[in-house]
């Protein structure tokens, strides 16, 4: 046995990865990757988008079968041939890409596939007080009965997480289980992670947050092109030991550009209220500016957005876009204005994930289309080759499916689909959720190289090192308000914080 700091980790190993290999055509995943976890241990997984942790994580879910290797659960060869099996072996997972039911209701969905039952019925009372127990570890107050619709990423990302605390597992892996998750909430789920390795639970964590895994794991391995690049006790590492770990060396800081000079504003939010009678607000936003948008789980920053980009109604107050009257009733009305939106679920509100790269990229802009319809494949196929240059995104050939490329990637094709149809203002909800360092850098150049070109840009973010780095203000929302809008050297975490709460 081994002492972590305050927990006691055994030097048991109970699930061990041998010699785990997966291949895609053209591409291989998973090259001969071992990896073994100890009982009441924190196991974080890092590495870059494309790296091999998610294919890793697909295994051990039973979505997908490895080409070779083995899985051994306490010394015994296990067999993970379906989804079904990891649950029968005790396993629970949250998903980097969101696995929920939006039509369904949040009891549903924190506890899918374990209703309470009398016979053949569900017990619908007993499944809502199951629900708010559940939810009540992160303090979150939401109606049980009430359609997962009815929130926002952030809620929607708390509530898929209880499902897994929900199932009492005996492993718990988590890929980018913070992502969307405001820092109160954040902080709460890595309590719970250390009482559930305490209680002798074994983790897998995958983040690209840095400070949560220095500060939850206990051991960290890292993943490179599909290989194993190695594993270190925590004691053993700081946050430039994992970089390198990640990248096989230091990446390139970027210099974020001063602000443009010319104020002039092209987006102004006057007393806008999303319900009647409720909290408004007013912001106003300039030409080649940066504005981020910083709030708790519900705090009204997400909607606010969301209003500028067509996506929930006003009912009360006004908007103009270029001194023009604006009340975009959708998304479509929004962009033939020349305003672009981002959603925060890239899977569910953003990807064709059937469709080709090139599909992607062009979809909401009329390149290669003819006026009856028809499409010049050779023309949009052009055009997204030119938006894939571009924007470094990493796929041979832009007819490839997009479900085949990294999260990063995935993520600027998105971006490159925005700039296609040439807007003035981009809309942007946790645009580096599930994004690797490198991948992140290259969407903050993306961004900020679009502002130099004069478009205006509101950043809906969670991370307050994010916001600190791009924006060129900051307003920060409590309870449906603005609290207030920081600016220059006013832009610090704690600054930003102390609004918050």
């Amino acid at each position: 046995m081994r002492i972590v700091r305050d927990r006691e980790v055994t030097i048991r190993t109970v699930l061990r990865l041998e010699g785990l290999t997966k291949w895609y055509p053209g591409q291989l995943a998973l090259d001969d990757v071992s990896l073994e976890l100890r009982e009441g241990e924190v196991h974080a997984l890092v590495g870059e988008n494309g790296a091999g942790k998610s294919t890793l994580i697909k295994i051990l879910a039973g979505a997908i079968k490895p080409d070779a290797g083995t899985i051994e659960i306490d010394g015994n060869i296990a067999s993970f041939h379906d989804p079904s099996a990891p649950r029968k072996l005790g396993f629970a997972f949250v998903h980097q890409e969101p696995q929920i039911a939006i039509n369904q209701t949040v009891a549903e969905n924190v506890l899918l596939g374990g209703f309470p039952t009398r016979g053949i019925f569900i017990r619908r009372r007993a499944a809502d007080t199951r629900a708010r127990e559940v939810l009540n570890l992160f303090s979150v107050d939401v109606d049980p009965s009430r359609p997962m619709s009815d929130f926002g990423t952030a809620t929607r990302r708390v509530i898929e997480i209880s499902r897994a605390v929900a199932q009492e597992a005996r492993f718990l892996v988590l890929d980018e289980p913070t992502a969307a998750l405001p820092r109160a909430e954040r902080a709460r789920l890595l309590q719970l992670i250390r009482d559930f390795a305490s209680s002798g639970g074994t983790v897998l964590y995958v983040s690209h947050h840095l400070d949560e895994i220095l500060e939850i794991s206990d051991q960290v391995t890292a993943l490179r092109n599909g290989r194993f690049a190695g594993s270190r006790p925590r004691s053993e590492v700081d946050k430039e030991t994992v970089i390198e770990m990640i990248l096989g060396g230091q990446p390139t800081a970027n210099r974020i550009p001063a602000a443009l000079d010319s104020a002039e504003p092209v987006l102004a939010v006057a007393d806008v209220a999303i319900a009647k009678d409720g909290p408004r607000v007013s912001l106003s936003l300039r030409r080649g500016e940066i504005l981020g948008l910083f709030g708790r789980i519900d705090a009204g920053h997400e909607q606010t957005a969301r209003a500028v980009a067509g996506v929930v109604r006003v009912a009360e107050g006004q908007m103009t876009l270029n001194g023009e009257s604006y009340s975009p009733h959708t998304p479509h009305a929004a962009r033939n204005r020349g305003v672009g939106f981002l959603p925060g679920e890239r899977k569910t509100e953003a990807v064709f994930a059937n469709a080709s790269v090139a599909e992607n990229i062009t979809a909401g802009s009329m390149i290669g289309v003819h006026g009856l319809g028809l499409v010049d494949r050779r023309k949009r196929n052009t055009a997204a080759s030119q938006w894939r240059d571009k924007l470094s995104i990493k796929v041979p050939r832009v007819s490839e499916q997009i479900s085949t490329l990294s999260g990063g990637n995935q993520q600027k094709c998105m971006m490159a689909r925005l700039l296609a149809t040439d807007p003035e203002i981009l809309v942007l909800e946790f645009p580096t959720v599930g994004v690797d360092l490198g991948a992140r850098a290259e969407i903050y150049a993306i961004v900020l190289e679009a502002a130099g070109r004069g478009l205006a840009a509101l950043v809906v973010s969670d991370d307050l090192d994010e916001l600190t780095a791009i924006a060129h203000r900051v307003a920060v929302f409590r309870d449906g308000r603005i609290t207030g809008i920081l600016s220059g050297d006013e832009i610090t975490n704690n600054n930003i914080l102390e609004m918050a709460l």
